[in-house]
């Protein structure tokens, strides 16, 4: 699968990943997995599904399965805490949460509340990861437990009727979407093209691609082809030049440009730090 259906490497017996992060900036995607993100210091924009929040210290994000979601760190500065499990783990065979839809997937604010209770175990559930003394896994098993079920007793959420609880149409099409950008972003893409190729009109597919993923096309092409040359920069000697071409920008000069609209500074700042 590609990574926006990202299949995360989980071990079988703990199919769960936590970690801290830095400044963190990722482009619209989606999987399977369950997200909770907490900002331990500083500040990040986060999007989730047709909703963005700018949150800060001690403010959370619940991402439940398949919710379309990114991050961006430009211009600010955070420490976050990432925590992606499977389902399965609390004991549910497919999504979670399944039935019902929380009002809001951001915790801010008059929720506030909730903090104290999320943070020690999601601290827990950091320790027991890193340690990996006996018996870990039962003690991360219980705390995403107990997480899970604080969310569902204290925050507000609407019952979903039983047709959908199934797959959402809508959500389908722009994950289908998302992927094909993903899968062809080296390429001469526009509006008109991708608009055609999921027999949209091109004014429509606009419209609809901003409300559901937070940004419009032009700007999240532009996202994957930054973050997949920022990769390519670190990780290859491939010339700058040929960087360009490869991500799909038409000329060195757009993608200097582009680069650093995104980056703040040019590409080849970039390869000369990492040297």
């Amino acid at each position: 699968m590609n990574s926006f259906y990202q299949n995360w490497e989980l071990d079988q017996g703990l199919p769960m990943v936590i970690h801290r992060s830095k400044d963190l900036d990722f482009y619209p995607h989606f999987h399977a997995e369950v997200e909770f993100v907490y900002v331990k210091s500083g500040k990040i924009r986060v999007g989730v599904n047709k909703e963005s929040r700018l949150l800060g210290q001690g403010d959370m994000a619940v991402i439940g399965s398949n919710d379309i979601h990114y991050y961006d760190s430009r211009g600010l500065g955070s420490v976050i805490y990432i925590v992606i499990f499977h389902p399965e783990m609390i004991g549910k065979a497919g999504g979670w949460p399944s039935g019902v839809r929380f009002d809001t997937p951001f915790i801010c604010g008059r929720q506030q509340d909730l903090a104290p209770l999320i943070r020690p175990l999601l601290e827990r559930i950091f320790r027991e990861k890193r340690d990996a003394l006996p018996g870990h896994e039962l003690f991360i098993q219980a705390s995403l437990s107990e997480l899970c079920g604080t969310l569902l007793r204290r925050l507000e959420f609407t019952d979903l009727p039983s047709a959908q609880d199934e797959a959402d149409p809508g959500r389908e099409r722009i994950q289908q979407i998302l992927s094909y950008i993903e899968n062809h972003y080296p390429e001469d893409l526009s509006v008109e093209t991708i608009s055609s190729h999921f027999k949209m009109g091109p004014s429509y597919f606009c419209r609809m691609f901003k409300k559901n993923v937070g940004m419009n096309f032009k700007t999240f092409l532009n996202t994957i082809r930054v973050h997949s040359a920022k990769r390519k920069l670190e990780n290859s000697g491939t010339s700058i030049t040929e960087i360009a071409l490869e991500c799909g920008f038409g000329s060195i000069r757009t993608f200097n440009r582009v680069y650093r609209q995104f980056q703040g500074h040019a590409p080849s700042e970039f390869r000369k730090e990492m040297k």
